[in-house]
C-alpha cells in the first residue's frame, strides 16, 4: 500500500496523538494514586491525635 507525503504525516501525527494522550492518562492516573495514599495517611494522622491526653507539666530544656 503506497502512502504519498500527507498520508505518512496523517499516520505520523495520530500515532504521536495517541501516544501523548495515553501517557497523559498514566501520569494523571499516577499522581490521583498517590494523592490518594496522602489522603489517607493524612486521615489516618487526624484520626490518631484525637483524645485526651495527660498533662506532663512545663517541660525545662538544659543548655
Amino acid at each position: 500500500m503506497y502512502l504519498g507525503n500527507f498520508g505518512r504525516i496523517a499516520v505520523g501525527w495520530t500515532v504521536i496523538t495517541v501516544v501523548g494522550v495515553y501517557s497523559f492518562v498514566l501520569s494523571k492516573n499516577s499522581v490521583d494514586k498517590r494523592r490518594y495514599e496522602d489522603m489517607q495517611i493524612r486521615d489516618r494522622m487526624k484520626k490518631a491525635n484525637i483524645g485526651e491526653y495527660e498533662s506532663v507539666g512545663t517541660r525545662r530544656f538544659n543548655a
